[in-house]
């Protein structure tokens, strides 16, 4: 990619290696100059709770990872409540405590504590706070944070619309 990952990821930017191939698919309909195709692929994950795309550039060739696979079950590694509890926050979307998810999964504050502790350490999730308020949210990135505002704006729009 001519620009940066980030810049991919945040879009608006838009510099074509051949300007000449580019235009000809512009004008026949087949494509769009305005570098926002990384922002809706990272929507477009984000809103049906896969996992996140993986972008590898180097001078030579750019290579983007889709998932089409739940965030969960991308990684095979985790144990079942695991994925469950990785799956009801990611479905949340808003931070939860130990004893909301204990609740709604119905189960233990142990299995729900030690699956935590194993996603914390993964960077699967990150902690907000501490002690009693201690909540736990989809451990994001800065460019990922900027993808999830950018929607929330796109919704506050569509509403005053």
């Amino acid at each position: 990619m001519l620009v940066s990952t980030k810049q991919f990821l945040v879009g608006g930017d838009s510099r074509p290696r051949n300007e000449i191939i580019m235009k000809l698919f512009r004008l026949l309909g087949a494509s769009e100059r305005q570098g926002f195709g990384g922002p809706l692929i990272y929507k477009a994950a984000i809103q049906n709770d896969f996992r996140r795309p993986e972008i590898v550039s180097d001078i030579e060739h750019t290579e983007i990872k889709v998932w089409n696979i739940d965030l969960a079950d991308s990684y095979p590694e985790l144990e079942a409540d695991e994925k469950n509890i990785l799956r009801y926050i990611a479905k949340n979307g808003k931070p939860v405590s130990v004893n909301t998810i204990k609740d709604i999964l119905s189960t233990t504050e142990y299995k729900v504590r030690k699956a935590v502790q194993v996603l914390e350490e993964k960077k699967l999730i990150m902690k907000i706070g501490n002690g009693p308020s201690t909540k736990y949210r989809i451990g994001i990135e800065s460019v990922e944070f900027l993808t999830q505002l950018q929607m929330a704006m796109d919704n506050i729009k569509k509403q005053m619309a």
